[in-house]
């Protein structure tokens, strides 16, 4: 498990998990192999804001195969990170940590979703109770790694298709087209509203 830190101390109380590739950027067939890749979603940036508006850290959680696929060099798995955090702060978000998985589904590690151990180290860290945060995601592993945690899972659906649903996908959970309903969903539509 790879681990980036903004600070030793988190500085909020409240948190919610999210996936990154699907989740904050467009999630590409081939990998994202470096920062030139990235696609933010729009609406994606907006809900950073809107969550760093009402005092609540993010916790990236993602898998990152490509590394030990050999197809992403560490210097750019790193570059591909740090400018993630540098666009994230200059649309008025904050990312609080990192946890990534850089193991193939071969290596049967303990940190890959659909294994919680990321989520629980993230809940760890961050001094929570997986049950009362939510981890946001756009696959089946993030569904059943929130579960395996404990924790609520909320997929965002990027295709359109059942927004604001009960997903028939996985038991119970909601589908979201947009990062920003998800995330007004969560607050009950109370929130301070971003500029």
């Amino acid at each position: 498990m790879l681990v980036w830190l903004s600070s030793p101390q988190p500085k909020k109380s409240r948190f919610i998990l999210l996936d990154r590739d699907g989740v904050l950027n467009v999630n590409c067939p081939g990998y994202v192999k470096r920062f030139e890749e990235v696609c933010f979603y729009p609406d994606a940036l907006k809900a950073l804001e809107l969550l760093e508006g009402n005092d609540t850290g993010v916790i990236l959680i993602s898998n990152q195969s490509a590394v030990n696929r050999g197809l992403i060099r560490w210097d750019d798995f790193w570059e591909t990170h740090e400018g993630i955090i540098r666009q994230v702060e200059l649309h008025g978000g904050s990312i609080t940590a990192s946890f990534y998985c850089p193991h193939r589904p071969d290596e049967k590690c303990e940190c890959r979703k659909p294994a919680p151990a990321m989520i629980l180290a993230a809940c760890r860290f961050a001094g929570i109770d997986p049950s009362q945060t939510f981890f946001l995601g756009d696959q089946d592993s993030d569904m059943e790694a929130a579960s395996n945690a404990g924790c609520r899972g909320i997929r965002i659906c990027r295709n359109g298709d059942t927004a604001g649903q009960t997903d028939s996908r996985a038991s119970g959970e909601f589908c979201y087209t947009s990062l920003v309903d998800a995330v007004l969903s969560i607050y009950g539509g109370q929130t301070k509203t971003w500029t």
